[in-house]
């Protein structure tokens, strides 16, 4: 009885999963679309094309990155379905606890977080190498945020806040340039830098510090109203459309941390990539609670899944807080990437062992 209990469940929630899927990846898509429909009448006849091919490599990458979401929105519509057909009622009566009700759904749940990270780790990284292609060639910007770029003749990394791509002009400039055994050289902070007509940057208000070969900082400080920068890097080099960190692999996530230790972000984004598995079941413990094990808070089903994605997008909020205080340096990066998935893991457990079963 139990076994095919299992299997009317999980032919329940497959086909619901497939379709929260669809449907909010639809519903992505179509806002995605208004907001780049200037772009897309400028590409004329190539437009359906390109936006084909362009939504295509953007389905996985956005699946993985709201997966706990959409599990939790599948459990809860088979969760509502289940109790408005009074079938938990009835697998109650026959002595069938609750826990074991959900058995299969958390079984499923952990199947498919291993396939998320599966997507995560392989697919992902294929098809953001592809997407950035297609973004290249397919949405021009006259203004780019948070680049990064690498001159490998010169040991050279930069970093700008901003770089306009009309005027060729960066703004908040960080620069590390390191020995050829990879020790920090010296470091240089600007407010603003252009490229000059003798095919240069030239920054100005410039701090410098410099550093031995050992990786000892060397004073004094040097600060200089103009500095021309020594690089092999152009404004082509800063306009091209880098791929995205937060879509890398792990191993690539790991190499960038270990390269760039001065990045939090980083950092932040490598402990993230850990503790993401996680989430789908911090999610879990949170929502299912609220819509079958407290009907005594509100009879209204509704009002209660209304709660827990409440509750979710609280969760959404404090990690998105976190990183950002990670990246800043103020939240160790571990604390910024555990602290949520700590304090609303165990108030989903507390929550969970409170059902009434």
């Amino acid at each position: 009885m139990l076994f095919r209990l299992d299997k009317y469940i999980v032919k329940t929630f497959i086909p619901t999963f497939i379709v929260c899927m669809f449907a909010i990846c639809g519903i992505y898509i179509v806002i995605d679309i208004i907001q780049k429909l200037d772009d897309f009448i400028e590409l004329g006849s190539k437009a359906l094309l390109l936006a084909i091919h362009y939504y295509a490599f953007m389905v996985p990458v956005f699946v993985a990155q709201l997966f706990p979401a959409i599990t939790l929105i599948a459990v809860s519509l088979v969760l509502i379905r289940l109790a408005k057909n009074n079938e938990i009622l009835a697998m109650q009566v026959a002595g069938i606890c609750l826990y074991r009700v959900l058995l299969p759904i958390f079984i499923i749940s952990v199947m498919m977080s291993f396939a998320a990270v599966a997507n995560q780790e392989l697919v992902v990284p294929i098809f953001a190498e592809k997407l950035r292609k297609v973004e290249q060639a397919t949405f021009e910007e006259d203004e780019r945020s948070n680049v990064l770029v690498e001159d490998r003749n010169n040991h050279l990394l930069l970093r700008a806040w901003t770089f306009s791509v009309v005027e060729e002009k960066i703004e908040s400039i960080f620069i590390i340039g390191r020995y050829e055994n990879g020790k920090k050289r010296f470091t240089i902070s600007a407010k603003e830098g252009e490229w000059t007509v003798d095919k240069k940057w030239l920054l100005h208000n410039v701090i410098r510090h410099n550093y031995d070969e050992s990786g000892k900082w060397v004073a004094p400080v040097q600060q200089m109203n103009e500095y021309f920068l020594e690089t092999t890097l152009t404004p082509e080099h800063l306009s091209k459309i880098e791929l995205n960190p937060t879509l890398k692999s792990f191993k690539e996530l790991r190499d960038l941390r270990e390269k760039e230790p001065e990045n939090l972000r980083y950092s932040v984004m490598y402990h993230s990539r850990v503790a993401y598995p996680l989430t789908n079941f911090v999610l879990l413990f949170l929502g299912i609670p609220l819509v079958v094990g407290f009907e005594r808070m509100s009879r209204n089903v509704f009002l209660r899944v209304g709660i827990s994605i409440l509750i979710c997008c609280a969760f959404y909020v404090l990690s998105y807080i976190c990183i950002n205080l990670g990246n800043m340096g103020t939240l160790h990066p571990i604390l910024a990437a555990w602290l949520p998935v700590v304090i609303f893991g165990f108030l989903g457990l507390f929550m969970f062992d409170g059902m009434r079963i």
